[in-house]
C-alpha cells in the first residue's frame, strides 16, 4: 500500500498496475519490467506470467480489495519503477521533446499516453509533475509508460531557450494550424490552473482555436491536440 504514494514508489522502485487489458499488454510486451503478479486466492495465474517465471502472490479477498483501487476484479501487476535518468539539456534527439509539468496524476498519465501515440522522442518529467507510476497515472497511461523514453528535469520555472526551439501552449499564442514545427524542438504545456510562468513568456507560443466562451482546454487534452497537429504535419503529402 506504500506504492500508492510517490514517496513509496521512489523508495521501493516498484509500482502497481491494474486493469486486465493493461496487465496483459505489459506481461506480453514488457515481461522484463514485471516483478510479480498479485491475485485474489480464487484467481488463476496469468499464463504469460508463468511462462516468464514471474512470481505470483495470492491474497484473501479482503486484502486484495485493499490493492484493487478501481475494482477491476482481476490480477494486479507489480512492475519495476526504477528512478529515471536526469535530463541532459545538451542532448536533443530529433523530433519532439515533451516537457511534463502536470500535478494531476491522471493528466500526467494521459499526456504520456498521447506522447507514445504520436511518437515523441522523449518525455521530461519536470519537478512539478506527479509521479507517472502513481495509480491514477498508470490507469491513464497503461503500457505506454514503457513506450516513451523518460527523464527527470528541472522546475518549469528553470527552463530557458539555450538549445533547440522551445514552444509553449497558451490561449494567447499563434494559431497552431498555421505553424510549421521545426525538426527538433521542445513542447511545454502550462501547469493546470496557473499556466506558464512569466519567465517563459518570450518563447514561441501556440494556441488551439476554440469557439464559444470556453477559456481553455484541459491541459493534457490540449497537449494531445498539439502533438496530433505536429505529427500530421510530418506525414502530410
Amino acid at each position: 500500500m506504500k506504492l500508492f504514494t510517490g514517496k513509496g514508489i521512489r523508495k521501493h522502485g516498484l509500482a502497481l498496475l491494474s486493469g486486465p487489458k493493461q496487465v496483459a499488454e505489459v506481461l506480453q510486451e514488457f515481461p522484463e519490467k514485471c516483478a510479480a503478479v498479485i491475485l485474489e486466492d480464487r484467481m488463476s495465474v496469468p499464463p504469460r506470467s508463468a511462462g516468464h517465471g514471474i512470481d505470483a502472490s495470492q491474497l484473501i479477498p479482503e486484502l486484495f480489495r485493499e490493492l484493487d483501487l478501481y475494482g477491476t476484479d482481476s490480477p494486479i501487476l507489480l512492475v519495476n519503477a526504477t528512478p529515471f535518468e536526469q535530463w541532459n539539456a545538451r542532448r536533443w534527439p530529433p523530433g519532439c521533446t515533451l516537457f511534463v509539468p502536470f500535478q494531476d496524476p491522471a493528466n500526467a498519465g494521459a499526456v504520456i499516453r498521447s506522447g507514445a501515440a504520436f511518437g515523441v522522442s522523449q518525455a521530461v518529467l519536470l519537478q512539478e509533475a506527479a509521479h507517472p507510476f502513481l495509480p491514477k497515472s498508470m490507469r491513464a497511461a497503461g503500457s505506454c509508460l514503457f513506450r516513451v523514453p523518460m527523464a527527470t528535469g528541472p522546475s518549469i520555472k528553470a527552463l530557458s531557450q539555450k538549445g533547440p526551439p522551445l514552444i509553449t501552449l497558451s490561449p494567447r499564442g499563434k494559431d497552431i494550424a498555421t505553424y510549421r514545427f521545426p525538426e527538433t524542438f521542445g513542447l511545454i504545456p502550462g501547469l493546470e490552473g496557473p499556466g506558464l510562468p512569466p519567465g517563459l513568456s518570450a518563447l514561441e507560443s501556440l494556441s488551439i482555436p476554440m469557439q464559444g466562451n470556453v477559456e481553455s482546454l484541459n491541459a493534457a487534452l490540449a497537449t494531445g491536440i498539439a502533438l496530433y497537429v505536429w505529427r500530421s504535419g510530418l506525414i502530410a503529402p
